[in-house]
């Protein structure tokens, strides 16, 4: 898996220092982040909030399959 997606390197590149700051922008609670493992990647739906909010910082993989009409 993609390792900029674990939560170390999400808050580093969001330049935060801790766990409360990461679970005030997810509006979620701090014990909530806290259980995140340190080197797994952040569950889905907060990957998909950071493509929206930071398309900079996170652009959107693009997928290997072409589309079909």
């Amino acid at each position: 898996m993609d390792e900029k997606w674990c939560k170390r390197h999400v808050r580093m590149r969001l330049g935060l220092a801790t766990d409360a700051e990461l679970a005030r922008l997810f509006g979620i609670s701090r014990s909530a982040v806290s259980q995140w493992p340190r080197d797994v990647p952040i569950p889905a739906l907060r990957r998909y909030m950071l493509q929206q909010r930071y398309p900079d910082l996170f652009p959107a993989e693009k997928s290997n399959q072409a589309e079909s009409v």
